[in-house]
């Protein structure tokens, strides 16, 4: 038994009648106001030495990510983003006008489920508008109940700051980059997205500024571009970072409105934590293309183990011919045969949005949405049935399985800290808020000497 699983084990027994830490999350001022009312019923503990084996693999996926397009396309990214399912305008936005690859900041954050023998990688979300950064705050609202804070302490139990966990990336990303200089942040949105946004960014304000960070929300159409750097409300901005995503690029004025900002980084007249190139890396297209068995001769047996111990059966949706547990078919008829361990989602969605669960769909929906997405940015990925683990039902009466989605930060080359999405619905498709997901946050344990 591990020591995660030990310490549950005990935290169950020990569970006094009416405790409902879950209650504390839900009450905190800022936890509760954040993430809303629908949370696990406990904490999830992990080991020490397990999160930096699951850190450092998800490294060696992320390295692998990097050099496909000098593998696939001679190093062509114009190439490469066509082949993902990029549209001309969202190229044009993301990449150098001469193609050249920038130096990319090492952030991105992988959703994970849990079979019997490991982690699967479901998706890698590149670059920085990521949800979690704040899960600290969840942790200190747990702490907040006499029986987690007594067990936390009496186990010697910690867990990650994401938030003092970015403030290291920026400046691992960017050396020039000073804390100590009282620098200023923008935090930038998308101007169409920026008053549901707002909010949140005020609040991120907030923790940054506990850390000496001045940080202003702000869009892109506030934004005043001079020859000494960028300015928001009169300050000059030290770093921006970026919280809308490529999607939001749809059309040749979006390409016109995010160019200045994307030539004064270039230039050095201001730090992008991260630019819109992060995102070609964090699509599913990407994970299809180093899940395709006819590229398997590129890689050497080391880095075969490192995509085959992470990475489920993943294909981009076309007509031809793909190998399943080494026996070549027709995709689309095995697709429509198969729907039940299947999963189909829109490459560069996010928090859910677009996939379709082959068991929970009609046979009849699920034909007409597969061959609807032949030729799309569009991936089937092979079920991934994850274990359960056993939660107090609310109110801490009895227990109940729920399942987890794992959201593991990278930053840099290892782990940056997770938060977790769970649902007593073992067989759901995608477990989010929208589908009554609970959020989560996890305790790190030792695990040096297992059971």
């Amino acid at each position: 038994m591990s020591a995660a699983a030990r310490l549950t084990r005990d935290y169950l027994t020990g569970l006094p009648a009416g405790c409902s830490p879950e209650r504390s999350c839900a009450e905190s001022a800022l936890a509760g106001d954040i993430y809303g009312s629908a949370f696990l019923t406990r904490p999830v503990f992990f080991g020490r030495g397990e999160s930096q084996q699951v850190g450092a693999e998800l490294s060696r996926l992320y390295d692998l990510l990097l050099t496909l397009p000098q593998r696939l396309y001679g190093g062509d990214l114009r190439r490469f983003t066509a082949a993902l399912g990029w549209s001309p305008e969202q190229i044009a936005a993301a990449l150098r006008a001469d193609g050249r690859p920038r130096d990319l900041p090492r952030s991105g954050r992988a959703d994970l489920y849990r079979e019997q023998d490991g982690f699967r990688l479901l998706e890698l979300n590149g670059g920085s508008p990521l949800g979690g950064w704040d899960i600290a705050l969840l942790n200190n609202a747990l702490l907040q109940d006499p029986y987690v804070a007594s067990f936390v302490q009496e186990h010697d139990l910690e867990f990650t700051d994401g938030i003092k966990v970015l403030l290291d990336l920026w400046q691992e990303s960017f050396p020039g980059f000073d804390l100590s200089a009282s620098p200023v942040v923008a935090l930038l949105e998308w101007p169409g997205n920026y008053l549901d946004l707002e909010p949140h960014l005020r609040r991120m304000a907030a923790l940054l500024a506990a850390h000496g960070v001045e940080a202003v929300p702000c869009h892109l159409g506030q934004v005043e571009y001079r020859t000494n750097g960028i300015y928001v409300s009169g300050r000059r901005v030290d770093l921006v970072h970026r919280w809308f995503v490529i999607n939001d690029v749809t059309t040749a004025e979006d390409v016109h409105l995010l160019a200045p900002l994307s030539q004064a980084a270039d230039r050095g007249l201001v730090h992008l934590f991260t630019p819109l190139e992060n995102e070609v890396y964090g699509s599913k297209a990407a994970l299809a293309l180093l899940s395709d068995e006819r590229h398997r001769s590129l890689f050497d047996q080391a880095e075969l183990d490192t995509v085959d111990g992470l990475l489920p059966w993943t294909r981009l949706v076309r007509e031809e011919k793909v190998e399943v547990a080494g026996e070549q078919v027709d995709l689309l008829p095995y697709a429509l045969a198969h729907q039940e361990d299947l999963v189909l989602k829109a490459s560069s969605s996010h928090s859910g949005l677009d996939v379709l669960a082959g068991w929970e769909t009609s046979a009849d929906e699920w034909a007409a949405r597969v061959r609807a997405a032949v030729g799309h940015p569009v991936i089937l990925q092979r079920r991934v049935r994850p274990v359960a683990e056993d939660f107090p039902t609310p109110g801490g009466a009895s227990t109940e399985p729920a399942v987890l989605t794992w959201g593991v930060f990278l930053a840099g080359h290892g782990y940056g800290g997770a938060y977790l999405r769970g649902t007593p619905d073992v067989d759901t498709g995608v477990i989010s808020s929208g589908k009554g997901g609970r959020l989560g946050t996890l305790f790190l344990c030792d695990d040096t000497s297992q059971s």
